[in-house]
């Protein structure tokens, strides 16, 4: 049996022809980079499986193990470690272009064949492989960093490998947590457990570029479409405010961090983290409620991000709309 729990706060409510058809529920939290909860709805500290939100603090761990071989990541192949991608022929491309640098190819990869999820490269690709998975960048990243590093390529997602050990002080580091687990995660990594208020102070600091994240904010910034895709939320909200990063994550998670407006008085005066867990996994809902926290701080939004439209025979014939109480959580928080 499971213990029981409080139910958490609607956040999105799905609305067809004015009448509410379907809802969802979860925790957010706003966090500055010292780690102060600003604004919370539901439990701000919720112990979540980040999934890719991690991805950018991977890619510090990643870093940090090139580095000490003097090996230094372009901007193209930072973004691709970073990435949750819609397995397009410029994705796959930079992910075996990693591969190359460490003298592997998509044997090593240890994520599961899948096919494209972009439609263009499904219909020529027809096939499922290891690149076309929407992990093989960070796998890639992580294959370099093994190798570089002197370890077993085959043992890159080992706990004991020297890369796992620098993801987890990484991880540890960035979010001011201790992270649990690990369980297993889709692509076949260590996926870690940290609470929601720890993944908004990360992505605080990784808007504004503090605790070595710089590289991987810029990336991100420079090439949000090898970070998601055309279709996807985290490129969206990132093409919408270049002050913007983001990184959603698998079963409704979604963190972004917003950098203030330099040289000017208008909000926010610092930088900032969202961090969104929606109970029931649905993926769908987490761009609108990131979207209204982010436009409350200060941030320009897309719309298609902010009231994804409800359809009936292709036309909008509702939205996705977050809760009122939502659109009041920052009302009287120091941010």
């Amino acid at each position: 049996m499971f213990p029981e729990q409080p139910p958490a706060p609607v956040l999105v409510r799905v609305v067809r022809d004015g009448v509410v058809e379907s809802q969802h529920r979860g925790s957010v939290v706003v966090a500055d980079a010292e780690g102060r909860v600003l604004a919370a709805l539901g439990d701000a500290h919720h112990p979540t499986y980040v999934r890719s939100a991690a991805k950018p603090f991977q890619a510090v761990a990643t870093l940090a193990l090139l580095a000490r071989a003097g090996v230094v990541l372009d901007t193209r192949g930072l973004a691709i470690a970073t990435a949750s991608h819609e397995g397009t022929a410029d994705h796959q491309v930079e992910a075996a272009r990693l591969l190359a640098l460490a003298g592997l190819d998509e044997g090593a990869l240890r994520c599961p064949p899948t096919l494209p999820g972009d439609e263009a490269s499904l219909i020529e690709q027809g096939e499922a492989t290891p690149l076309a998975h929407n992990c093989s960048g960070k796998h890639a990243a992580f294959l370099l960093a093994q190798v570089t590093a002197g370890g077993a390529p085959q043992d890159y997602l080992s706990l004991g490998s020297v890369l796992q050990r620098r993801v987890h002080r990484a991880l540890a580091e960035l979010t001011d947590t201790v992270p649990t687990g690990p369980g297993v995660d889709g692509c076949g990594a260590p996926a870690w457990v940290i609470p929601l208020s720890g993944l908004a102070t990360g992505f605080a600091r990784l808007a504004l570029g503090t605790h070595g994240l710089a590289p991987v904010a810029g990336a991100m910034r420079a090439a949000p479409d090898l970070v998601g895709g055309e279709e996807s939320v985290d490129t969206r909200l990132m093409r919408g405010d270049r002050r913007v990063v983001a990184k959603r994550g698998a079963e409704a998670v979604l963190a972004a961090g917003l950098a203030p407006r330099p040289a000017t008085t208008a909000p926010p005066a610092r930088g900032l983290g969202v961090a969104v867990k929606v109970e029931d996994g649905g993926a769908r809902a987490v761009g609108p409620v990131a979207a209204a926290v982010l436009a409350a701080l200060g941030a320009t939004v897309p719309d298609a991000v902010a009231a994804p439209p409800v359809l009936g025979g292709g036309v909008a014939h509702g939205a996705l709309e977050v809760a009122p109480e939502l659109l009041t959580l920052l009302a009287g928080a120091s941010v």
